[in-house]
């Protein structure tokens, strides 16, 4: 009995040591075609950049003023659409103006040249992680 249990729990380990692999690929896959946002089949630094930081942000405390008056529910978090307005919002306002300053760290991950300022080339990137 102890025998059949040690060999079924080997042949479940064994199963788990190629199969994990494949899986954890796939995923690296379906990141990777995500975060190509031009579609050209390269994912360049600036792409990845805006995909981790975009996946980093899911929900982040509110810093600052401006932050809270996007936290609709007022609990003191941003949560995912809370960030997309905030984040719509300023794009909005560097199509106006042609630049914006950073007040957010959400903001700052779209600041590739980190200047504190978003410019229309940058907004490209925030567009593009905006789906608009």
């Amino acid at each position: 009995m102890a025998r059949k249990l040690v060999f079924k729990l080997f042949a479940v380990l064994l199963v788990l040591c190629f199969v994990t692999p494949a899986f954890a690929q796939r995923g690296a896959k379906a990141k990777a075609k995500h975060a190509d946002k031009n579609k050209d089949g390269v994912v360049t630094q600036r792409e990845w950049k805006i995909e981790n930081k975009w996946e980093a942000k899911q929900k982040s405390r509110v810093n600052n003023a401006v932050e809270k008056r996007y936290d609709a529910d007022g609990n003191g978090w941003l949560e995912p659409g809370e960030t997309k307005e905030m984040l719509k919002d300023k794009y909005r306002l560097i199509q106006t103006n042609g630049r914006a300053k950073v007040d957010t760290p959400a903001e700052a991950a779209y600041d590739t040249n980190s200047d504190g300022i978003i410019d229309v080339q940058e907004a490209a990137g925030l567009k593009q992680a905006l789906g608009e």
